[in-house]
């Protein structure tokens, strides 16, 4: 087809064959071109995928740190009351401790106390006891003394008998 262009052409010849020979290779360039950019576009279009997966998971990730920094919030605020509770029950119990305390060394000197009394009621109570078992000693003596007196005089003397009651 360039042949019979060449005749009817103004354009020497050499100069239409290097124009041709130039349109050849830039045929092939644009061919080679073309073809690069398809690949170019096939390789575009994989990395927009890996992109758009990339970004997804980087947002699933941002979600799960939301919700982990969420929960780690919780956590601590769980951590605080909870810190704060055993601050309180702690207090209460050195309290009642204290009290307990207290109550107990009160408890004891009442008890000393009451020891004492008791210590010194039961040395009275004892000095009573010895003083009746002196007193019961003598009557026991003088019961003795009073039964040999009457068992003495009872064998001396001859008892009249009793009268029948029958015979009356």
């Amino acid at each position: 087809m360039l042949k019979r262009l060449l005749d009817h052409l103004p354009v020497r010849p050499s100069r239409l064959r290097s124009a041709a020979e130039q349109l050849r290779k830039c045929e092939g360039r644009v061919a080679e071109l073309k073809a690069s950019l398809d690949k170019a576009r096939a390789g575009s279009q994989e990395w927009r995928a890996k992109a758009d997966e990339a970004s997804q998971r980087a947002a699933a990730a941002r979600d799960a740190v939301a919700q982990q920094a969420k929960q780690i919030e919780r956590m601590q605020a769980q951590t605080t009351r909870n810190e704060q509770q055993q601050a309180r029950e702690m207090e209460q119990l050195r309290a009642r401790v204290a009290d307990l305390t207290d109550k107990r060394a009160r408890d004891a000197a009442d008890l000393r106390a009451h020891l004492s009394a008791t210590e010194r009621d039961l040395a009275h109570a004892r000095e009573h006891l010895m003083t009746i078992d002196v007193k019961l000693d003598i009557l026991e003596g003088a019961a003795n003394v009073l039964d040999g007196r009457t068992r003495t005089i009872l064998t001396a003397r001859p008892f009249p008998e009793p009268a029948d009651s029958s015979k009356q």
